[in-house]
């Protein structure tokens, strides 16, 4: 399902990141390694798990495509 207003702040949010990492270089890879180190270490018994990794995917893929743009 599509979402106008989600799509909305994922384009404003992607802006935002690459005009901080503009202003500090290298601040988005440094983002993507605390989000993947935060992964690595969840607890395998953390509560409501599958969401809690598809929150880690879709915030990986948003710094990733801000880094890559």
């Amino acid at each position: 399902m599509e979402s106008a207003k989600a799509d909305a702040a994922l384009y404003l949010l992607t802006g935002l990141l690459q005009r901080l990492d503009a202003e500090r270089p290298g601040m988005l890879q440094e983002m993507i390694a605390g989000v993947e180190g935060d992964r690595a270490v969840l607890p395998e018994s953390i509560e409501n798990r599958e969401h809690v990794e598809k929150i880690f995917e879709q915030a990986l893929e948003l710094l990733t495509r801000a880094n890559t743009a």
